[in-house]
């Protein structure tokens, strides 16, 4: 497992020492921020200590949770063969959160040159990452869209897959490229209108591919 996440630790590495860099440059009593509202003010902040080192808590803890996994799956064949997809996703993950940190460094030092709309960019291509390999994923407990109806059916995995990612490239592609057109206050409409309809839709796919099959098969309990 730590083979195939050397990427995404050196990244996580990468922006802790950023991080701790940072921090010996500004006051221990400073205020940063940490937080924007749909106007792009800031409306949150925080002391140095925890601003700086907030990302690569999240990063170290995400990669430590899928490195349990290993232990953790039942299905383990699937998880090992699911293994340079769940890499690539969490490398694309880890890539997000350095802009993150970058953007945080950035506010801290007062350079203010990265600005939100960075960030929507990096979130439109990890989504389109991760409607890349949803197709690549196969069956588990913990990563994919778990379902009661895509974990009692290869077929029905397959296929709900198969749609999610098809949905998660075409919401990535739509926050990527407004993000370079509209300002942040309506691309978080944009973000909202374009997510939501990719997460419920293959829900209701997987339920409705479970249901025609229990009536094919003559099992219908309604």
């Amino acid at each position: 497992m730590l083979k195939h996440l050397k990427w995404a630790w050196a990244l996580t590495a990468i922006t802790l020492i950023a991080g701790i860099a940072t921090y010996f440059q500004v006051s221990p009593d400073a205020e940063l921020p940490i937080h924007w509202n749909i106007e792009g003010e800031v409306n949150g902040t925080a002391q140095p200590h925890i601003a700086l080192f907030m990302i690569p808590g999240i990063q170290f803890l995400i990669l430590a949770l899928f490195s349990a996994l290993k232990f953790l799956e039942p299905r383990q064949q699937n998880f090992a063969n699911s293994l340079p997809a769940i890499a690539a996703i969490l490398t694309g993950t880890t890539i997000l959160m350095v802009f993150l940190q970058t953007m945080l460094i950035d506010e801290a030092l007062g350079i203010n040159i990265i600005e939100l709309e960075v960030v929507f960019s990096g979130m439109g291509l990890l989504l389109m990452i991760l409607g890349n390999y949803m197709t690549k994923l196969r069956s588990g407990f913990f990563v994919g869209i778990r379902t009661p109806w895509t974990l009692s059916s290869d077929l029905n995995w397959k296929k709900t897959h198969r749609i999610g990612g098809r949905l998660l490239i075409i919401a990535g592609l739509v926050i990527f490229i407004t993000s370079l057109l509209y300002s942040q206050k309506i691309m978080i409409y944009i973000i909202i209108a374009t997510v939501i309809p990719a997460a419920l839709i293959p829900l209701i796919y997987s339920w409705t591919l479970w249901r025609n099959e229990t009536k094919e098969n003559g099992n219908d309990y309604s």
